[in-house]
C-alpha cells in the first residue's frame, strides 16, 4: 500500500532527537515489507539539497488570512521517497523548532500548519492517492484535522489517518489568538476542541480526528491515560482508548550494528567482545580520561530537558552527579545540549571533576562511539515514551541504567540492566552504586547481562508488522 508520512524530522536530513531516527527507521522497514512510503518534511536551512531535485512546481497552501506558496524538492533515502517543502521565509531557518535547542520560533504554529497542510497539497498536486496518511507528533498534529476538513471530496478522501505520539509532553500549545494561522474556521476549531481555556492545543485536535492513534510503547499508551503522564489530555486519550495502540519503536539494526559499524574504533560481536575494550580505551582517550579498562565507564547522550532527568542529576546544589563522581570509582562521559542552565552546570562540573568529561552539542558518530565504548549507559528520565538509546546500548553490550517508566520499562529488566527505583538524586546514586559494585565484584553477572542484552531483538520488522495491522484496520470495511 502507499503510505504518506508527514514529519518535522527524518534522519539523516533533519534531527533534534529520537523522532528523526524512529520515523526514518519505520519508513525503511515498511519499504522492506513491500510498501511504498513517501515522507514529506520541511527544507530547513541545514538540509543539504544537492541530492534532491527541484521539481519547480509552485503549490499553494491556504492558511487563513493568506495563501502561502511553496516549492518542492524530490529525493530518496533507503528506498523511501522524500519530498521537501521549500518556503524560504517560514522554513529555511537555522534549527528545526528554534534558533537553539532551548528556544522556539514564535510563529511555529504557522510554520507547522504549513507543513501539515502543505503535505496534503503536494499529494494533490502530484496525483497521489495514499491509503494511509500517517503524521508524527505535535508539529504534524493538524494533518488529520486538515484531511477531514478540506479533502472529503478529493482523491485523498479514502485515506485512513494515523497519528503517532512520540512524546505527549509536547502538545503544541499556542495563544488562542494565533488560531487563525491554521486556516480553520471557528466551527472547525470548536468541533476539534483545538482551542480551550485561551490556548490552542494541536494534539487535542489529532486525538479527536485521527482514525487511529499510536503511542510508541505499550506501557506509554497506558501511562498517557493517567494524570501524571497525560499533561492535561489524559481524559482525551482515555476517551479514544479503543482506537489507541502502543507499538514499541525498533532500531535500525543495519546502522546500529557493532559488527559492521564504521564509526567505532573496533568491531565486535556478542560472541567476541575483544573489540569493545578497544572502543573503551579509545573513548577514554577522546574524552581526555585515563585509559583504564578496570574502572567502569558510564555514558550519557541526551537532550537537556527536564524529562531526561537533568534536574536530579545536574541540578546545582542538589543534583547527584557530583556525589556520583566523588564517591564512586567510575568515569563518566556526556554528550548533549539543551537548557542553558544545565549546559553551564555541566561545564562547571567537568572543570571540577577529573573523572567527568562532557561535550556540549551533538555528533552522530560520537554517539555511536559512546554506545560502543561504555560499560553502562544512564537514562534517568522522569518519563520516557519509548527511548532508543537503551536499545542501542544493549546491542553494543553496554548495560543500561534506567528509570522504570514507559518504553524503558518495556525494554529493560533486571536481567539486562539496572533500574532506578525512585526518580530522585538518591535513587540515581543508588542505581549507579549497584552497577559499579557489580562491575567490580561480579564480572560473571556483568557478562551475562551483556550477553542477554545483545541477544534481545529490537529490530523494526516486528513493530512494522504491528503498524500494518493498524493500517489494515483503517482500510478494511468495518475495520
Amino acid at each position: 500500500m502507499h503510505i504518506l508520512f508527514v514529519s518535522s524530522e527524518f534522519h539523516p536530513h533533519a534531527k533534534s532527537g529520537g523522532l528523526a531516527d524512529a520515523v526514518a527507521a519505520l519508513a525503511k522497514a515498511l519499504v522492506k515489507r513491500g510498501h511504498r512510503v513517501t515522507v514529506v518534511l520541511p527544507r530547513y536551512a541545514s538540509v543539504e539539497t544537492t541530492a534532491f531535485t527541484d521539481l519547480r512546481i509552485p503549490v499553494g497552501v491556504p492558511l487563513g488570512y493568506r495563501e502561502e506558496w511553496i516549492g518542492v524538492f524530490q529525493g530518496a533515502h533507503d528506498g523511501v521517497e522524500l519530498y521537501l517543502i521549500d518556503h524560504e521565509a517560514l522554513l529555511a531557518r537555522p534549527g528545526i523548532y528554534g534558533p537553539s535547542a532551548s528556544s522556539a520560533y514564535e510563529d511555529n504554529l504557522r510554520r507547522f500548519s504549513l507543513l501539515s497542510r502543505g503535505a496534503l497539497q503536494i499529494a494533490m498536486a502530484l496525483g497521489w492517492s495514499p491509503r494511509i496518511i500517517h503524521s508524527h507528533d505535535w508539529p504534524t498534529a493538524l494533518t488529520p484535522l486538515f484531511h477531514r476538513a478540506f479533502y472529503g471530496e478529493t482523491s485523498l478522501a479514502g485515506a485512513g489517518t494515523v497519528f503517532s505520539i512520540h512524546n505527549f509532553g509536547y502538545q503544541g500549545w499556542y495563544p488562542a489568538r494565533d488560531a487563525e494561522n491554521t486556516g480553520l474556521s471557528s466551527q472547525q476549531l470548536d468541533e476539534a476542541g483545538l482551542v480551550a481555556e485561551g490556548e490552542v492545543n494541536l494534539v487535542r485536535g489529532a486525538l479527536r480526528t485521527a482514525g487511529r492513534i499510536v503511542a510508541v510503547s505499550p506501557r506509554y499508551a497506558r501511562e498517557i491515560q493517567t494524570a501524571p503522564y497525560g499533561f492535561g489530555l489524559q481524559g482525551e486519550a482515555a476517551g479514544r482508548a479503543d482506537h489507541l495502540r502502543g507499538i514499541l519503536n525498533g532500531i535500525d539494526d543495519e546502522e546500529w550494528d557493532p559488527e559492521t559499524d564504521r564509526s567505532i574504533a573496533a568491531n565486535f560481536s556478542r560472541h567476541d567482545l575483544s573489540g569493545k575494550g578497544v572502543c573503551k580505551r579509545t573513548l577514554q582517550h577522546e574524552f581526555g580520561l585515563p585509559r583504564n579498562e578496570e574502572i567502569p565507564l558510564v555514558g550519557m547522550v541526551t537532550r537537556l530537558t527536564e524529562q531526561k532527568g537533568i534536574g536530579a542529576l545536574f541540578g546545582p546544589g542538589h543534583g547527584s552527579l557530583y556525589r556520583v563522581c566523588t564517591e564512586l570509582p567510575l568515569q563518566f562521559v556526556f554528550l548533549g545540549s539543551g537548557e542553558v542552565w544545565c549546559e553551564e552546570e555541566i561545564r562547571k562540573l567537568a572543570e571540577r571533576l577529573p573523572n567527568f568529561s562532557a561535550i556540549i552539542g551533538y555528533d552522530h558518530a560520537l554517539a555511536h562511539r559512546i554506545e560502543a565504548g561504555c560499560d553502562f549507559f544512564l537514562m534517568p528520565s522522569t518519563y520516557e515514551p519509548c527511548g532508543l538509546n537503551q536499545m542501542y546500548a544493549m546491542r553494543y553490550g553496554t548495560i543500561p541504567i534506567v528509570t522504570a517508566t514507559g518504553g524503558l520499562a518495556d525494554t529493560v529488566d533486571e536481567e539486562t540492566g539496572f533500574l532506578i527505583r525512585r526518580y530522585s538524586p538518591e535513587g540515581i546514586f543508588l542505581a549507579l552504586h549497584e552497577a559499579v559494585r557489580t562491575f567490580l565484584n561480579r564480572k560473571d553477572r556483568i557478562r551475562r547481562m551483556q550477553d542477554l542484552g545483545m541477544s534481545r531483538d529490537f529490530r523494526w520488522d516486528g513493530s512494522a508488522a504491528a503498524y500494518e495491522d493498524v493500517y489494515r484496520e483503517l482500510i478494511t470495511p468495518n475495520g
